[in-house]
């Protein structure tokens, strides 16, 4: 491609000296414009772009020296070479020109060969200076990202909120890099594994047409980083294959290039940093440096981040796991130290005063010692299965024949049953539900024993299921008792709570420990009841149609 020529602007009084000038400069290709006097050449460099002026001394009106101060005054005209010409070739005013910012000074008469190379050392010493002043201004703007991603990295490693980080990133990094835009990808594991937009920064493009967006593995450019694991550079992103046009459509933003580095914590990839649209020249090498850097900050952040919410949940788990405790040891004190009070007294009448006592009155406080000692036992019963639910490391899901578990469980409460007279009324068939057989038959215990001592008398206790939409199935036991108050439905399943209704017993670990089963087992429990109409207490288990391979973990336990 050839060379544009350079422009001279020529400031001479004399026609003959004008004339003679521009033949020799003409000669050598140049092309040039003529002044009579430095009014006349100011005004011409205020509206014409000039590579050198060629400036003779003595002139009428404004004369060489004066247009030479003002044009290096002027912080536009300033960089334009200029060359001095004159008849005087005395010392003075040579070093005086050159003082004032002149690049050469040429004493009349010469030819147009030293007039050329002159010209042309000017201009090149020119172009020297301008690549080193744009050399210069660019590691200056270097060193000012660098600064900004030190800074904002420092900003990053002190930041554990997950919120503030998607918030501050994206446009940090359009910022450092120079771009229009930039967003964060990460991958959810909770939606089959897409690779969803949790961040962005596009100056006027709507948030939310952009968040939350999800890309399939594989799919896009941010897809292809993610899978690969390398960092990608490209400079016209439509023409690429990798390029899914489908978000421009949908947001109406217009992506020209790309630059997408990906984000990886504990040796994999987590995420995407995607930057678009450099806003002044391309995507280089050292832009893909700094994001590349800002992505192992960002990658570290986001995990740290996430360290800190999990840490923070298990903090309140421990803290409520405490309280519980708390309560745990309260309740179970308490009941264990009635039920062995009255085993000593019983057992003390007998011994001190059994010749003294009809075998009815014996009979009765061996009794009570039975009893006392049955509720022991239960509450014994109970811890044990307490502890079990806590510390299981992994119960597989199975399908459950809810008919023979139920009928365990009437088999186990045959004698309160008995006692109590009451009936209990069964559905003619049950949905198959997946669950662990021992834990749910535990729930059932529960569920049934307290039935039949807070129902009617005599209790009537109907047992069913009712499968849900979701896929869950809803089990439940109603009885005709007297009823809970809202206020005693909130503090049903709390940890060892207890109604303290009339006549009641139990040890207030029964429902708490149903909660735990159901929850570990995937479902939910629920009373609903009215006072004086009785209640339905009830929980889901997932059907087996769900058909999903389920496993109960240690970790499961502590994150419910």
């Amino acid at each position: 491609m050839t060379a544009t020529p350079a422009r001279i602007l020529v400031v001479e009084d004399s026609h003959t000296g004008q004339a003679s000038l521009a033949c020799a400069l003409e000669e050598h290709g140049y092309m040039i414009a003529l002044a009579e006097n430095g009014r006349q050449a100011w005004a011409m460099l205020q509206e014409q772009a000039f590579d050198l002026v060629l400036l003779d001394i003595l002139m009428p009106q404004v004369n060489g020296y004066q247009a030479l101060e003002s044009m290096k005054s002027d912080s536009t005209l300033r960089n334009i070479p200029t060359i001095v010409v004159s008849a005087a070739e005395d010392m003075d005013s040579i070093v005086h020109c050159i003082g004032m910012g002149a690049e050469d000074y040429l004493t009349r008469p010469f030819d147009s060969v030293l007039l050329s190379a002159r010209i042309g050392a000017c201009l090149e010493k020119k172009r020297l200076r301008d690549a080193e002043r744009a050399y210069l201004e660019q590691l200056e703007q270097r060193n000012y990202a660098l600064f900004q991603l030190s800074r904002f990295g420092q900003q990053l490693a002190a930041l554990l909120d997950m919120q503030q980080i998607t918030e501050q990133l994206p446009r940090a990094i359009a910022e450092i890099v120079g771009a229009e835009g930039a967003s964060l990808w990460l991958w959810d594991t909770e939606h089959e594994g897409k690779l969803i937009c949790r961040a962005m920064f596009h100056p006027g493009l709507s948030q939310p047409l952009l968040l939350n967006r999800a890309l399939q593995p594989g799919q896009g450019i941010a897809g292809w980083v993610s899978q690969h694991d390398k960092s990608i550079m490209i400079p016209h992103a439509p023409s690429d294959p990798r390029f899914f046009p489908g978000i421009d459509e949908q947001t109406g933003f217009k992506t020209v290039s790309v630059l997408a580095a990906p984000l990886r914590a504990h040796f994999a990839v987590i995420g995407v940093m995607e930057v678009v649209n450099k806003v002044e020249g391309v995507f280089d090498s050292d832009d893909m440096a700094l994001v590349e850097t800002l992505a192992v900050s960002a990658a570290t952040a986001i995990d740290n981040a996430v360290l800190f919410d999990a840490r923070r949940e298990l903090a309140d788990e421990l803290k409520a796991r405490n309280e519980e405790l708390d309560a745990f040891a309260h309740t179970v004190a308490h009941d264990l130290k009635g039920a062995l009070t009255n085993i000593i007294g019983f057992a003390s009448v007998v011994r001190d005063s059994h010749d003294k006592m009809s075998d009815e009155q014996v009979h009765k406080c061996l009794q009570m010692i039975v009893q006392s000692g049955q509720k022991m036992a239960s509450v014994v019963d109970e811890l044990m299965l307490l502890a079990s639910v806590g510390r299981a490391n992994a119960m597989g899901m199975a399908p459950l024949d809810m008919a023979e578990l139920v009928g365990q469980v009437r088999d186990r409460l045959l004698f309160m049953i008995e006692e109590y007279q009451a009936e209990i009324v069964l559905p003619s068939s049950w949905p198959v539900a997946l669950g662990y057989g021992p834990w749910v038959e535990e729930v059932w215990a529960n569920y049934l024993s307290n039935a039949i001592k807070y129902g009617g008398q005599p209790p009537r206790i109907e047992l069913g299921a009712t499968p849900q939409a979701d896929g869950m199935i809803h089990f439940w036991a109603r009885d005709n008792g007297q009823g809970i108050g809202s206020e005693g439905q909130l503090q049903l399943f709390m940890p060892f709570e207890r109604l303290h209704r009339a006549g009641s017993g139990g040890h207030g670990l029964g429902l708490s420990i149903a909660r735990r089963i159901v929850e570990r087992l995937g479902g939910r429990v629920d009373v609903a009841s009215q006072v004086g109409q009785g209640s339905t207490f009830g929980f889901t288990l997932p059907s087996q149609e769900l058909s999903r391979s389920v496993t109960i973990t240690q970790s499961d336990w502590l994150g419910s």
